[in-house]
């Protein structure tokens, strides 16, 4: 299906065994990519009362049929989860580079269930899928883990996602950082995997989605980009970054602790 690779990869982190799935094009248009897929996948994986801390509860990245387009907004990725925030449904997104990262390496949807003995931090590319030993940087702060890992990684373009010592320890709220300060700040999926003990995922490869209609989508982005490049809500984000819509969404109930 255009937009999409038609393929997930389940990681067994207890094992560190892979399994590459095909998605059928009817399951990618009833679900649609993104939080469709991502609810659909972990309501098919996750038991039902799972604890959000045990080996069984998936944490799952998905990406959606724009990623690494010119469209703007395209660059978030979602993740999905048992909060152990609220202990019901998780989600949280973010944006920055690293969606492109992990869209290049030719997977829709990247599912993470076991835990690890001992801390590890992943490398995910359209070649292979790698275990590393990460010990050493277990607790350190999510700044020096990014630096670290994509040194160590060494390739050129690579995008990596990171936790701190409050998602080691398993703060209920504890975020997921990538590019610095680029947060999936929603549900505690920080938490999650601080308790599978991953410390980081980096991501790389060369695969790129093909679209139904790549000089629409040029249009559409130029349109777009030309009609709220200097919007007052884009000025407001620029300026102030989503703590502005902190007011808002608790006044409409959608802060986690109400979710």
């Amino acid at each position: 299906m255009k937009g999409f690779f038609n393929r997930l990869v389940i990681i067994d982190v207890t094992d560190q065994t892979i399994d590459v799935q095909k998605i059928d094009d009817q399951t990618l248009k009833m679900y649609m990519g993104g939080k469709g897929m991502g609810t659909h996948l972990l309501l098919k994986h996750n038991p039902p009362g799972v604890d959000p801390f045990s080996p069984d509860n998936h944490f799952i990245i998905g990406l959606g049929p724009v990623t690494d387009s010119m469209i703007y907004g395209s660059c978030r990725y979602g993740i999905f989860s048992k909060s152990p925030l609220t202990d019901f449904y998780g989600e949280s997104y973010s944006g920055g580079k690293v969606a492109i990262s992990i869209s290049r390496t030719g997977y829709d949807f990247i599912v993470l269930k076991g835990s690890s003995q001992k801390p590890v931090w992943l490398e995910i590319s359209d070649k292979d899928i790698l275990f590393h030993n990460a010990e050493e940087l277990w607790g350190k702060d999510t700044y020096e883990t990014e630096d670290s890992v994509k040194e160590l990684c060494g390739k050129k373009g690579c995008g990596a996602m990171v936790i701190g010592p409050a998602g080691e320890n398993l703060v209920r709220f504890a975020v997921v950082e990538n590019d610095y300060w680029r947060s999936a700040g929603r549900a505690g999926m920080g938490a999650i995997l601080g308790s599978k003990k991953i410390k980081a995922l980096v991501f790389h490869g060369t695969r790129q989605r093909t679209f139904h209609d790549p000089d629409q989508i040029r249009q559409y982005s130029k349109n777009i980009l030309a009609e709220f490049k200097d919007h007052p809500a884009t000025n407001v984000y620029r300026t102030q970054g989503t703590p502005v819509m902190v007011a808002g969404l608790n006044n409409a109930g959608a802060f986690p602790t109400k979710y």
